[in-house]
């Protein structure tokens, strides 16, 4: 045989060798060694010192070990560490495998398993026929071993009699398990499983949490994760609380190769107050859907759909994201590199008494048109094309169609360091309208020419580059007497900052244009550090030929010489500023908007700040809000927050809006986080509300 060759070769060699680590190739392993020995009575070969075997992806380290040619079985003695496929390390002082150095039996034995999790055991038999292994008297934990001078022991481990680690279903089964804490039993179950770390989704137990609150009551949740498949999963909360009782939030979620579908419900039988202040129980509600489905790489469809059952229940039950209005919405869409074509249908509901519901639209279509030709080798000319139609219906039967077409051309030009852009724009805009003061139909012709200077200038030295940017745009059109005709439906809010300065015209929709003589100009400086710091500042400001009386007083160009907009930013590795701002005539701030934050070692800080005037047609009052918080980190893992958020404008400016503590600890096996939330509402259905919550996880499961 192949092996008796090599052997002979072996042995001559270590007779002279005695030093030498020699190797041998066997039927299934690669075996290498300080001395080598063939017994030819116990037809056995022992290796000794060093000793390392591989087998495919399978290793193995020991002080010896001894190979039975007939029975081709390994018996690793001494300091047995195996090394196996899926990454799972075993070490052992003794144990028997087969010559492909799949286990059979190990002793006193530790693994240190793929994602970090150890198991400890006295002894492990492999069933090779069942695909399982079955440890006795097992200690699993994900903790590192804390040091000596931190009481040598894990923070937390689990300890049973038996485990089964059932490799066909990837699970670890546990029976009569003690979960302990600082070697302390806290919790006692007959059976106990989760799954082996090969597993990245599996069905079970999720965190769960446990809160009180002057509104709910004592708490309790207990989420559950199904793993439906491979592209499919379903999270189920389940909540009960001593004074609302049971509430069910499901989230489920499904990709597949041509879709995409993200599914949100939940309901309750709860408390609601009306209006004339009586609790009563009535089932509540809502749903979140979002589904996209590509029928090809040019043309998909879908909907966005989110109904809640009544205006308080999305607030009081933690599931909304500031929304004043839910959109209902019902799309397709097609489009390549040039072009780009989507239909919509639009229905809303409205979560704020500031809306009159018999006003809410609903538009059915919405459809726009965009054509691209970008560079046009012949022209060096720039097109952009847009069509738009929509169809927007009330109940109060004030309902509005109208077709949108503009077409913008640019092309631009280098001049001895100057930077030209000369822009043509075309808008055609048709209206039909019914039930409203403004002209049932109306068709309008507006073009406008502008050009675009920048002259960039850049000086560097040794330490910094500085890059001085003038730029400036003028825009001639006629002076558009038909707006005040047209039913504004789109261009309701209007508010001049640095970030639109730019813009050939600021109102986000068609309904509204500006119109006349005009130019914006502004400069950005700019201060770049070599060694990490950047600085740049901006002021600007937009000169009218006529008085915009289009726009509300608050958007900040209403007069022929609109109010001055800029920002400052700053930015290093441990410092991001930024503030932006408009000064009226007077030189009076009309808008502050402040962000900051720190990192300083262990300690991060942030602050911001926002003040604007009202925008007369959706906002009656001032903003003046204030949020400043921190975060501080402390060793062991612990680390410390709070955040609070003031408004500084309103009735109540000596009272914070909502306020949060927060006391985490974090390691590599546990996280346990104890919150405070102190959260003020103007809402009849939700007091201001107290939240004390407490949630500890324990990673591995």
């Amino acid at each position: 045989m192949r092996y008796k060759f090599n052997l002979i070769v072996i042995f001559l060699v270590s007779v002279m060798f005695v030093d030498c680590k020699f190797s041998v190739a066997l039927d299934n392993f690669y075996l290498s060694a300080n001395r080598i020995e063939k017994n030819d009575k116990n037809n056995t070969i022992t290796a000794y010192e060093n000793v390392n075997i591989t087998s495919g992806k399978y290793k193995l380290k020991a002080d010896k070990i001894i190979y039975y040619l007939k029975k081709k079985e390994i018996l690793a003695k001494g300091n047995v560490i195996i090394f196996e496929q899926d990454g799972d390390v075993f070490y052992a002082s003794e144990a028997e495998l087969s010559d492909d150095l799949k286990i059979n039996i190990i002793k006193n034995m530790g693994i240190l398993l793929s994602d970090n999790s150890r198991i400890a055991a006295s002894s492990a038999k492999s069933f090779a026929s069942k695909n399982k292994i079955v440890y006795k008297n097992v200690i699993f934990t994900k903790c590192n071993s804390c040091k000596k001078d931190e009481g040598g022991d894990v923070l937390w481990k689990l300890k049973a009699k038996k485990a089964t680690h059932l490799k066909k279903s990837k699970t670890i089964l546990y029976e009569n398990v003690f979960l302990e804490a600082f070697n302390i039993p806290i919790l006692y179950v007959p059976i106990f499983y989760h799954p082996d770390p090969s597993v990245k989704n599996k069905t079970g137990l999720l965190t769960p949490k446990v809160s009180n609150s002057n509104i709910f009551g004592t708490s309790y949740t207990q989420p559950i994760f199904f793993n439906i498949s491979e592209t499919s999963n379903l999270t189920v909360k389940t909540r009960y609380s001593s004074k609302e009782g049971f509430f069910l939030e499901n989230d489920h979620k499904k990709i597949s190769k041509n879709s995409n579908l993200k599914l949100k419900y939940s309901f309750t039988k709860g408390t609601k107050i009306r209006v004339d202040e009586v609790a009563k129980k009535e089932f509540r509600g809502h749903l979140d859907l979002k589904y996209i489905y590509e029928i090809n790489d040019n043309w998909l469809y879908g909907t966005n759909i989110k109904r809640s059952s009544d205006k308080s229940y999305l607030s009081k039950y933690n599931l909304s994201e500031g929304e004043s209005v839910l959109n209902q919405n019902f799309f397709t869409e097609w489009g390549n590199i040039f072009s780009n074509v989507t239909v919509d249908l639009f229905k809303f509901q409205s979560l704020s008494d500031e809306y009159d519901v018999s006003n809410l639209p609903f538009i059915r279509p919405n459809i726009n048109i965009h054509i691209n030709n970008l560079d046009d080798n012949k022209r060096k000319r720039n097109f952009m094309h847009k069509l738009s139609f929509n169809s927007v219906t009330r109940k109060n039967k004030k309902n509005v169609d109208s077709l949108h077409f503009e077409s913008k051309s640019n092309r631009n030009h280098i001049y001895n360091g100057f930077l030209l852009k000369d822009i043509s724009i075309i808008n055609i805009d048709a209206y039909n309208s019914n039930g409203t003061s403004n002209q049932k139909r109306l068709l309008k012709f507006f073009p406008q020419l502008g050009l675009e200077i920048q002259y960039p200038l850049i000086k560097k030295n040794n330490t910094n580059t500085f890059l001085i940017e003038p730029k400036s745009q003028i825009f001639l059109s006629p002076d558009d007497n038909k707006n005040y005709k047209i039913r504004n439906e789109d261009s309701l809010e209007v508010d001049l900052a640095s970030s639109n300065l730019f813009d050939h015209d600021r109102y986000p929709g068609y309904d509204r244009i500006e119109s006349g003589l005009r130019s914006n100009y502004g400069i950005n400086i700019k201060s770049i550090n070599k060694k990490g710091g950047n600085l740049s500042g901006f002021l600007g400001q937009i000169l009218n030929s006529n008085q915009q009386d289009l726009f509300d007083q608050s958007s900040g160009f209403k007069n022929k010489r609109s109010e001055i907009v800029g920002n400052i930013i700053y930015n290093n590795a441990n410092y991001d500023f930024y503030y932006d701002f408009r000064l009226s005539e007077g030189l009076k701030l009309n808008r502050n908007t402040i962000s900051s934050e720190v990192s300083l070692n262990n300690l991060e800080l942030d602050l911001s700040y926002v003040q604007l005037k009202s925008f007369s047609s959706l906002r009656n009052n001032d903003t003046e809000q204030i949020n400043y918080g921190f975060k501080k980190y402390f060793k062991n893992n612990w680390n410390f927050s709070f955040n609070q958020s003031r408004d500084l404008a309103g009735a109540l400016y000596s009272l914070p809006l909502r306020t949060n503590f927060g006391i985490n600890f974090t390691n590599e096996c546990t996280a346990l986080e104890v919150g405070y939330t102190r959260d003020r509402s103007y809402d009849i259905d939700i007091p201001a509300v107290t939240n004390l919550s407490f949630n500890v996880k324990l990673f591995g499961f």
